[in-house]
């Protein structure tokens, strides 16, 4: 797990990068990587756009369901009013909104949001390892 500490960054703007630097350092010749960098930078940013907190943590864990291996990327922010983000339709001429759209592409439908008790929002994404 990586956390990211908003203040302490030169650039948040650096963020997505910075998520993708880290992906290649676990999992450095995997097949997914590139789709999971992608993810996890459409993802970082979201959460440093929306997440209005002083962090944002990512991890990656591998996971087994119905007998098929996965990757769990998450992505945890402290979560505004209890919100989960949901897809946009953007408008062809809008320069945003398109993000989750990727995400879901990129897994297949296999992706989805929540709250931890705490509050804090968490966007996960699943990639066949």
């Amino acid at each position: 797990m990586k956390v990211w500490l908003i203040d302490e960054l030169d650039d948040p703007g650096r963020l997505p990068a910075l998520a993708r630097r880290e992906l290649r350092g676990w999992v450095p010749d995997h097949p997914a990587l590139t789709d999971l960098q992608l993810a996890a930078s459409e993802l970082v940013a979201n959460a440093l756009e929306h997440g209005g907190g002083p962090w944002v943590r990512m991890s990656l864990l591998p996971v087994q369901e119905e007998g098929r291996h996965y990757w769990r990327l998450a992505v945890i922010d402290p979560g505004r009013k209890g919100e989960v983000p949901l897809p946009r339709r953007p408008g062809p001429e809008d320069t945003r909104g398109r993000g989750l759209w990727l995400v879901h592409g990129l897994t297949s439908g296999c992706w989805g949001t929540g709250l931890t008790r705490m509050g804090e929002r968490v966007v996960w994404a699943l990639f066949a390892r």
